[in-house]
């Protein structure tokens, strides 16, 4: 399995969500967040790219399916708030080893700029700061091994939270970027040693991995199989 930081997010959230979603293949619907958020992203990159504005909004609503729950004017919004003075590359893809031979990790970090800063683009209805979750640690960790191979400087790392033209920034050191990718190992070799494990002994998967209740419940579209196999969970 290649893993992403929002799959080891999820494994570390609740476990029984990650084998609904990743090891059976169950879909998820896709919710009215995750859609504007990719529309947001495509009519940012599409703006980058010299599109009109108008076009480029469209084209992130065709990005995300046309969904039935986002309105072209709020893509407008948000895509409108995103500044206009930075540069450096957009969407730039890593797929890299944790360690060597190790998991591989890769995702899409939405613009890396000239210094080897990086800024991650938020639509997200509350702010939150750079270090509270692993993902902007982890993404600078790995622009700095596309940079220079090892972790050997700083990286400031910065989530732009779109709503409210707000930024929330982070210097992360050579230590902070080392503690994500060494969480990020530890997470993907607890994920690959419970898959081997569920292909011997398949009817030991609540034991493998087991439910994790918490307020994102209401959120989960296998609460119902939940309920039946971890009863009760509320």
């Amino acid at each position: 399995m290649i893993f992403s930081f929002s799959r080891l997010n999820l494994y570390e959230q609740c476990p029984y969500r990650f084998f609904n979603k990743y090891v059976l293949g169950k879909e998820e619907p896709v919710t009215e967040p995750l859609a504007l958020g990719k529309a947001v992203h495509k009519a940012i990159e599409s703006k980058r790219n010299l599109v009109s504005h108008d076009e480029a909004v469209l084209e992130g609503y065709m990005e995300a399916g046309c969904h039935p729950d986002i309105r072209y004017d709020d893509i407008s919004q948000l895509a409108t708030a995103a500044p206009v003075h930075f540069s450096g590359e957009t969407e730039k893809y890593f797929k890299l080893p944790l360690e060597e031979d190790g998991p591989v990790l890769q995702g899409y970090i939405d613009v890396v700029q000239p210094d080897g800063s990086i800024i991650d683009w938020k639509t997200d209805r509350v702010p939150y700061g750079a270090t509270e979750t692993k993902q902007l640690a982890l993404y600078c960790w790995a622009v700095n091994q596309l940079k220079t191979a090892s972790c050997s400087s700083a990286v400031q790392g910065t989530y732009f939270f779109l709503r409210f033209r707000k930024e929330e920034s982070f210097l992360f050191t050579s230590q902070d970027m080392e503690e994500s990718r060494i969480w990020a190992l530890n997470t993907a070799n607890e994920i690959e040693e419970k898959l081997e494990l569920y292909s011997m002994f398949p009817d030991k998967y609540k034991e493998l991995f087991p439910a994790n209740p918490s307020r994102l419940c209401s959120h989960c579209p296998f609460a119902i199989e939940c309920t039946r196999d971890f009863t009760p969970i509320f």
